[in-house]
């Protein structure tokens, strides 16, 4: 309901000019609601994202999961529809500053997740980085294009597997 009311609103009047006070009243619902659930209108944008990030880094932990296994638990659960619609929209949203910024945090972060569990696994430092660096873009780059071809029209999990596969085949495997 307040990621509802949020989208609406940032295609309306865009990212910047939508105040939390704003998303509440359009949801009907009280300030403290929505920062029960968020800490501010970004991470609305990036909440289903980040809890598909959150259990990618428990696979990684895991030491019966290769790299290529982990990565599918991604696009396992719910799929992020506010991050593509921001996507899609993001000129209209006005909120392609913030998906820029927060494309390349997260992309970052999954990066050290995966070079952390290539190193456990024995990787060189250099090598691990490298190939970490990789499937981080795969998968961060199949999100935005899984959203720029229409989020609702394509399965996320069947484009990521072809990522993967990519991903694996140019770094031989490693996962």
């Amino acid at each position: 309901m307040l990621a509802d009311a949020a989208c609406e609103l940032f295609l309306e009047r865009g990212y910047e000019a939508t105040s939390v006070t704003e998303i509440t009243r359009r949801a009907g619902v009280s300030r403290s609601s929505f920062f029960n659930y968020f800490s501010s209108k970004a991470e609305m944008l990036w909440f289903v994202f980040d809890a598909r990030v959150a259990a990618l880094e428990r696979a990684l932990r895991e030491h019966d999961r290769d790299v290529g296994t982990a990565l599918r638990t991604f696009a396992a659960g719910e799929v992020p529809e506010i991050l593509a619609l921001a996507i899609a929209e993001g000129r209209t949203m006005d909120v392609e500053g913030e998906l820029e910024t927060g494309r390349a945090v997260r992309q970052l972060r999954i990066a050290a997740a995966i070079e952390a569990r290539l190193r456990r696994d024995g990787h060189d430092a250099r090598r691990a980085e490298i190939v970490a660096a990789g499937y981080a873009a795969a998968l961060v780059g199949t999100v935005w294009r899984w959203a720029l071809l229409g989020a609702g029209r394509h399965r996320l999990d069947a484009l990521l597997e072809g990522a993967i596969v990519t991903a694996e085949e140019m770094h031989g495997s490693d996962g």
